[in-house]
């Protein structure tokens, strides 16, 4: 499983689940996922979720 979120350890596959499941903003996915909130605060992570937003939002 793909890390997208290193400081979190939150898979890229965790990520695509919280957008199908609504998340619709990097914020919606830090909440549902934890990605982000760590030391980096999505300093590392942020531009790889927005694309994955962008690829599977409904």
């Amino acid at each position: 499983m793909e890390k997208v979120c290193l400081c979190r350890g939150v898979t890229k596959e965790q990520i695509i689940e919280s957008i199908k499941n609504g998340a619709k903003t990097f914020e919606d996915v830090k909440e549902k996922t934890g990605a982000g909130t760590g030391g980096c605060r999505g300093g590392r992570c942020e531009g790889t979720i927005e694309t994955l937003i962008k690829v599977y939002e409904e």
